[in-house]
């Protein structure tokens, strides 16, 4: 958080994605990507991540003002991405009312099979501008919360995830669902998703290079998992199943390790 003094009264900008609050984020989006309107998008920005009234900000010189604007520059830079959950919930009303949960911050609690369907759906979409394909990443991403043992922290049986178990049958049935979900919820898990996927490019960069390589020198459009998971399976994960049952990260960090450890035994020319 940055620190800002405005006619003596104190304030705290957001200085990162992940220190917006859900509203916050909803208001950057409405600038970014909606019409324009009578104030600059740089001065509406300001307002929004100071948190300082529009009003007084026009009480300032320009040029102080101006000044000002840099606290808006990580919006955007390529440095910095949101990974903080701000959309846990989404409530729909059709064919009948339901809640539906999301993955925690960063992905946490999204295990290897999951993510395969969720990213495949993603990057068809930002191929494709494919509402269906869209609708499909959110039902293999957010599922109704678990009922009965477990459900909250404390309990001898929480495992960190209050989604029901992840089952790929149900993506097609819960998808339908997800056409009501409002504009702004969509660009706010887009840019989330894209912001956890960018980080975690950052973390395991040896694997996205195996899942995405076609050839020498060749790279897909979008990662072939279903090639990383039969690769893995039978191994330390054990079977199929039991290997997309695994956390996220457990898995890419192993395929990180494997891909680093196969790069340095090739054979120098």
């Amino acid at each position: 958080m940055e620190r800002l003094t405005i006619w003596g009264k104190d304030y705290s900008p957001a200085s990162t994605w992940d220190e917006l609050t859900r509203a916050q984020l909803a208001s950057v989006l409405e600038v970014l990507y909606g019409p324009e309107q009578f104030w600059p998008a740089k001065l509406r920005l300001l307002h929004i991540v100071s948190g300082v009234p529009m009003a007084q900000l026009l009480e300032l010189p320009i040029l102080q003002v101006k000044q000002l604007y840099g606290l808006t520059d990580f919006l955007f830079s390529e440095e910095h991405h949101l990974t903080r959950q701000l959309v846990p919930e989404l409530r729909v009303a059709a064919p009948k009312p339901r809640t539906l949960a999301g993955p925690g911050d960063a992905l946490s609690g999204v295990q290897f099979g999951e993510f395969i369907f969720a990213d495949t759906y993603f990057c068809l979409y930002a191929k494709r501008q494919s509402a269906e394909a869209f609708d499909h990443f959110l039902a293999a991403l957010y599922r109704p919360v678990r009922a009965g043992k477990g459900l909250r922290p404390g309990h001898p049986d929480w495992n960190g995830d209050a989604r029901e178990r992840f089952n790929e049958h149900n993506v097609g049935y819960f998808a339908r669902y997800f056409s009501q979900v409002p504009d702004v919820d969509r660009l706010s898990i887009l840019l989330w998703y894209r912001g956890c996927r960018q980080q975690l490019v950052n973390e395991y960069p040896d694997v996205f290079d195996v899942a995405t390589e076609t050839g020498p020198g060749r790279r897909a459009e979008s990662a072939d998992w279903g090639r990383v998971l039969r690769q893995l399976s039978g191994g330390a994960f054990g079977p199929l199943e039991q290997t997309a049952g695994q956390h996220l990260r457990t898995i890419l960090a192993e395929m990180n390790d494997r891909a680093k450890e196969a790069r340095n035994h090739q054979p120098t020319r």
